[in-house]
C-alpha cells in the first residue's frame, strides 16, 4: 500500500515537472518570438557587433583582430585577400561588400559646421565599382554625392562625383574629397548591420570631423 502510495506521489512530482517545463517552453517560445523580430534583431547584432570590438584584445593600428579566443592579429592588406591568415579562418569570412552599382544611401544630418551648403540630407549613389587583382580588400567605388536643398531664394541641385574605397578590414568607406574645400566623408558600419552607417565628414587638411550623416540604404 505504501508503495502505491509513493507510486502516486511519483506520478504527481512528474505531472508538475511536465507542466513547469512546459510553461518554460511557452516563455522561451514567446522570447523567441520577440527576438526574432527583425529590427530588435539587427539591434542586437549591432550592439553585439560594438560590444565584441571594444572587449577584443586590440591590435596596433591598421591590423585585423583574428577575434575568439585566439588574439592574433594580421595587417588589414591581408583581410579578404582570398587566403586565410587568421588561423580560425577570421580574415576571409566577413567579405560582403555592402556597395553594389545603383545602390543609394540617405544620410539626414546630425550636425554640420562645415559644408558650403547646409543640407538636411546627402545621398550618396554607387555608380560603379571595381576591384584590383593584387589589391582585393580594399575595392574602389565611384560615386556621386548628391545634394538637394531647398530656401526661399532658390533651389539647389548638386551631384558632385568622387572616388572612394571601402575596407573590409574595418568596414569603412573613405570617400575622396570632390571639391577643393578638401571635405571627405568617411562612413563607418558597425560591421553588422550593413544598411546604415555613420558618415563622418572630415577636413583633409585639418583631419577635424565637422559634420555628420546617418546613412539608410534607400
Amino acid at each position: 500500500d505504501h508503495h502505491e502510495h509513493s507510486h502516486d506521489e511519483e506520478i504527481d512530482k512528474l505531472n508538475e515537472d511536465a507542466l513547469k517545463l512546459t510553461h518554460e517552453i511557452i516563455e522561451l517560445q514567446e522570447k523567441l518570438d520577440r527576438r526574432s523580430d527583425a529590427k530588435r534583431i539587427q539591434r542586437a547584432g549591432s550592439l553585439k557587433a560594438r560590444v565584441e570590438a571594444l572587449e577584443d584584445p586590440s591590435c596596433p593600428d591598421h591590423e585585423h583582430q583574428c577575434g575568439g579566443d585566439d588574439p592574433q592579429c594580421v595587417s588589414d592588406l591581408l583581410v579578404c585577400d582570398g587566403i586565410k591568415d587568421c588561423r580560425n579562418g577570421d580574415d576571409e569570412s566577413h567579405c560582403h561588400n555592402p556597395f553594389h552599382a545603383g545602390d543609394d544611401f540617405v544620410g539626414d544630418v546630425v550636425f554640420d559646421h562645415c559644408t558650403k551648403r547646409r543640407p538636411e540630407n546627402i545621398t550618396l549613389s554607387v555608380e560603379s565599382i571595381s576591384v584590383a587583382a593584387f589589391f582585393p580588400g580594399f575595392p574602389k567605388l565611384h560615386v556621386h554625392v548628391n545634394i538637394h536643398k531647398e530656401t526661399d531664394e532658390d533651389e539647389v541641385e548638386v551631384s558632385l562625383p568622387s572616388d572612394a574605397i571601402y575596407s573590409f578590414a574595418e568596414d569603412k568607406l573613405i570617400v575622396y574629397p570632390s571639391e577643393d574645400d578638401g571635405l571627405g566623408l568617411v562612413g563607418q558600419f558597425d560591421g553588422y548591420n550593413f544598411d546604415r552607417f555613420v558618415g563622418d565628414i572630415i577636413h583633409e587638411a585639418s583631419k577635424e570631423h565637422c559634420a555628420r550623416f546617418i546613412f539608410h540604404r534607400k
